[in-house]
């Protein structure tokens, strides 16, 4: 017992801050992909040439998304529309660029995780599978998230901007998911929440870089996840929690 608290406090502590050496990983492969994009070098994915039917669902998908902005301008609606078609014919490229080492970390992030046949959770190495190697494979997409949220706030402004992200991960969804922690521990402090906000909004943009909505539920799950553990951390037990929040009916 006195092993799996320490553990804990080891993670917690870990979970709560920003791991300089692994951040500085993740920023360094996401400023080369910038720079080469700047530089006229962009890696494939930046001008992939797609299959027909990809290309057909991602011209129907950027239409369908744009309409449903309501943005009563055409002109800003086909300018949307052909944003989010770009955007996503470079994340369907870019997952198929990255699939293999990919599909690895995310299972190196599930095995630690497994609490099947009598295992234990291993958190600690969770977060550092996360750290070490989600994070550098996803900061390779970044720039192409960047400029995408760049382009749609100058052409739509932040409101509207916001509204096609939830559009786009209404599930799990970061406000909704922000709004059952508070609804489960109303007494957490205004730093605390903010921390659990903000990771809920970088899951949301992360969430850009996935060709699925399973893909989505599992970014959100890894940001969640540290979450969970900064609501043990702050002391307020997240199982605990959890358990009285549902048998309330949510």
């Amino acid at each position: 017992m006195k092993r799996r608290a320490s553990l804990l406090t080891i993670v917690c502590a870990v979970a709560l801050s920003i791991p300089c050496a692994h951040a500085e990983s993740a920023a360094a492969v996401a400023a080369r992909v910038q720079a080469a994009i700047d530089a006229g070098n962009p890696p494939a994915w930046w001008t992939p040439e797609l299959p027909e039917a990809i290309q057909r669902d991602v011209t129907n998908k950027g239409q369908r998304l744009a309409a449903q902005l309501e943005l009563n301008d055409e002109a800003k609606t086909r300018k949307v529309a052909a944003l989010i078609t770009e955007h996503y014919g470079r994340v369907w490229a870019w997952n198929q660029e990255v699939k293999e080492k990919l599909d690895a970390a995310w299972a190196a992030w599930d095995a630690a995780r497994d609490n099947t046949n009598g295992k234990e959770k291993d958190e600690l190495k969770a977060l550092t599978v996360s750290t070490e190697q989600l994070d550098p494979i996803y900061a390779e997409f970044a720039p192409q998230i960047h400029g995408f949220l760049r382009a749609l706030r100058k052409e739509i402004g932040e409101e509207k901007t916001i509204e096609l992200l939830d559009r786009i991960t209404r599930s799990p969804g970061a406000q909704r998911t922000y709004n059952a922690y508070v609804e489960m521990i109303p007494e957490m402090k205004p730093g605390e929440k903010a921390l659990l906000w903000e990771r809920m909004v970088q899951a949301r943009e992360d969430s850009l870089a996935a060709w699925t909505d399973g893909q989505i539920t599992k970014i959100f799950k890894r940001y969640k996840t540290r979450n969970e553990l900064s609501i043990d951390h702050f002391g307020y037990n997240y199982r605990e929690r959890y358990k009285a929040w549902a048998s309330r009916g949510r």
